[in-house]
């Protein structure tokens, strides 16, 4: 295999081999992590994934818009758009003097809950859009069309 001047089957010096070696097994790598997410539609059905933020600015809330796209904004996963979405009274938390925690409503700002129709698949541990795995309970931040809103997932339900 190795002649005398170090040449693997007397063609290819052994170090040149070790480096293309090494080379395609980082070009491997790399592709089964971009690749690895899933593109493919197959056993995607449509989920309303609803979203709940108990305080945000009342410039936040005015940004909504029925219709816009939803972006997460950590995995830049295009989530699915906005179907509905409901401004409430805000649930703000304050330590007393006592070191009591209370509740408190801030003027100037609201709580936000977001429907959202995706296509995503179904699993016993949520749902998986585009191969990020997104479940009850679940906080992240999301774009909502203009409005940047930091917030947790609060139901996932197949649609009809």
């Amino acid at each position: 295999m190795l002649d005398k001047n170090g040449k693997l089957f007397g063609k290819i010096n052994l170090i040149d081999f070790i480096i293309v070696l090494v080379i395609i097994a980082a070009i491997a790598f790399v592709a089964t992590k971009v690749v690895g997410r899933s593109t493919s539609d197959s056993g995607l059905s449509q989920v309303r994934i609803s979203f709940y933020a108990e305080e945000v600015p009342d410039y936040v809330a005015g940004a909504l818009e029925k219709g816009t796209s939803v972006l997460d904004s950590v995995e830049k996963v295009t989530m699915g758009t906005v179907e509905d979405f409901q401004v409430g009274t805000p649930i703000g938390y304050i330590t007393d003097i006592d070191g009591q925690t209370k509740t408190v409503e801030r003027e100037g700002y609201n709580s936000v809950s977001i429907d959202m129709l995706a296509n995503a698949a179904l699993s016993e541990h949520g749902a998986t859009i585009d191969g990020v795995l997104y479940g009850v309970g679940h906080s992240l931040t999301i774009y909502a069309g203009k409005a940047k809103i930091y917030l947790k997932i609060s139901a996932i339900e197949p649609v009809a």
